[in-house]
């Protein structure tokens, strides 16, 4: 059960969305620490700069009081140092205290701010009246103005407002340090239990693949056996396959040899009734009746006929067994050898032969110039009356779908020829069976033949690899199309004749 868990798309799927879940959640939660240590670490430098510059001015104010005091008292003007320093500085302190009163994070912080840099003013303006009065000669007045109760308020209200910011802002310093020690913790324990988890995880998946593993395997070895089994199957199949080879090439030769014997023995006899016929006609012709003459006659086309379907049954039976090696052959030279072969024929008919340019392809050329002589003269024999016969041959790449039903495709480079006619057709219902051995659409008063011409045409085409098709309407003409590979080899396709429709 456990295995099967293991091996299950989905067991995977679900683990893989809880390692998802825990590195999408360990990262929302690193990216959320990072902001809230980067919102602590901008809040921390603003109550810095809070402090800082408040104690800064605090420090100045000192300072310069210090300075004032001395001179007043030994009427030493080097004691005015830090005072002038301090009054050259006083306005950028006072704009540093408003620019970080302006970012505080407390409320009404920026209102206790301005308040501290008015009462600054105030006692910096005491402070630069009383030197005045001194440096005028006048320290007895300097000294009374320092010692009244309006420079001691000044400087009450002044230290109580600056208790009260620098202790506010400390508060809040305070709190930020914590806040950020507490997000380290909580890092530190984070970090741990994502140790934790990813380890587990890893531990887990290792766990699972090994298990997987061990699974695999044990698949890999049943697959072996089973494998072997079907080695040890094919093996037998192989052999008795190779028996049923041997038998079947074995009647092969047998029926060649009887089709060849057949034909032999059933000529002499043919020959002789023709023979002895032709004597009967010529010497006893005037001794027969009418009727005699016409039995005579009609056995003698018979034994025509008879003798022209022996020849084309044994041709027809040799196009796989007599076959030639392939060889190099142009299309074009064999169309006009046969077109030369079918000269008379094409002067009696009137004929007008259309040839295109034709590939040069791997092929029995006896077995093409036969091809191409049946196709051609069938085109000028089944023609119309009154009817110029017009033929085109042609040749063009194939349409993809003239390929389908095809083997070795892919290894071939292929061509389609095609012959199309203006003769008196046929209809499309029979485009299948034209190619059958012995197979007549007409009459054997209207066309001369046996009906066998175009069943070698299909077994040559199919010695070739390819496909002959035929596509036709009545008194609208004919049009074959032969598929064939330009680089063949014998017999590589064995798949069957088609037909096609008008529309291809």
């Amino acid at each position: 059960m456990l295995n099967r868990a293991v091996q299950s798309i989905y067991s995977w799927i679900v683990l893989l969305g809880v390692i998802v879940f825990i590195i999408t959640g360990n990262s929302f939660y690193v990216v959320s620490t990072l902001d809230e240590l980067a919102s602590l670490e901008a809040r921390l430098f603003t109550t810095n700069r809070v402090i800082n510059s408040v104690n800064t001015l605090h420090m100045a104010v000192l300072r310069a009081e210090s300075g004032q005091r001395g001179y007043l008292l030994t009427k030493d003007e080097s004691y005015l140092e830090d005072y002038n320093t301090t009054l050259l500085r006083i306005e950028s302190l006072f704009d540093e205290v408003e620019v970080s009163a302006q970012v505080s994070d407390l409320p009404n912080q920026d209102e206790k701010i301005e308040k501290l840099i008015s009462l600054s003013r105030k006692k910096i303006g005491e402070m630069v009246a009383t030197v005045s009065l001194a440096k005028k000669g006048d320290f007895q007045a300097a000294i009374n103005q320092v010692s009244s109760d309006r420079g001691l308020r000044l400087y009450d209200q002044f230290e109580t407002i600056f208790s009260e910011i620098d202790e506010s802002e400390r508060t809040v310093q305070g709190e930020h340090l914590a806040n950020l020690m507490r997000l380290r913790n909580d890092s530190v324990n984070t970090l741990i239990i994502s140790g934790v988890t990813t380890a587990f995880l890893i531990i887990a998946i290792f766990v699972l693949l090994k298990m997987n593993m061990r699974e695999t395997l044990r698949h890999q070895r049943d697959l072996e056996n089973i494998n072997e089994e079907l080695e040890y199957k094919i093996l037998q199949r192989t052999q008795e396959l190779q028996v049923y080879s041997d038998e079947l090439a074995r009647s092969n030769r047998e029926l060649e040899d009887f089709a060849f014997v057949a034909s032999h023995d059933l000529q002499e006899p043919l020959r002789k009734i023709r023979a002895f016929g032709n004597r009967i006609d010529d010497g006893y012709s005037d001794v027969i009746d009418e009727r005699g003459r016409d039995f005579l006659k009609r056995m003698l086309n018979a034994a025509e006929r008879m003798s022209m379907l022996i020849s084309d049954l044994l041709a027809f039976s040799r196009v796989s067994t007599r076959g030639k090696d392939f060889t190099e052959v142009d299309i074009n030279n064999v169309v006009a050898a046969v077109i030369e072969d079918l000269e008379i024929a094409i002067e009696e008919a009137d004929a007008q032969v259309d040839v295109g340019k034709l590939p040069v392809i791997q092929a029995d050329k006896s077995q093409i110039e036969q091809l191409l002589l049946n196709l051609i003269s069938n085109a000028i024999k089944f023609r119309k009356p009154d009817t110029k016969p017009v033929i085109s041959i042609a040749s063009r790449e194939p349409e993809e779908s003239e390929l389908k039903g095809l083997h070795l495709v892919n290894q071939f480079d292929w061509a389609t020829i095609t012959i199309e006619d203006n003769g008196i057709g046929f209809d499309q219902s029979f485009a299948e069976k034209i190619f059958a051995p012995f197979q007549r659409l007409h009459g054997r008063s209207s066309y001369k033949g046996t009906g066998i011409g175009l069943a070698v045409c299909r077994r040559i085409v199919e010695r070739h690899n390819g496909q002959i098709k035929a596509v036709s309407e009545p008194d609208k003409g004919a049009k074959f199309y032969m598929i064939i590979p330009l680089n063949g080899e014998p017999f590589a396709n064995t798949s069957s004749v088609g037909v096609i429709n008008n529309d291809s």
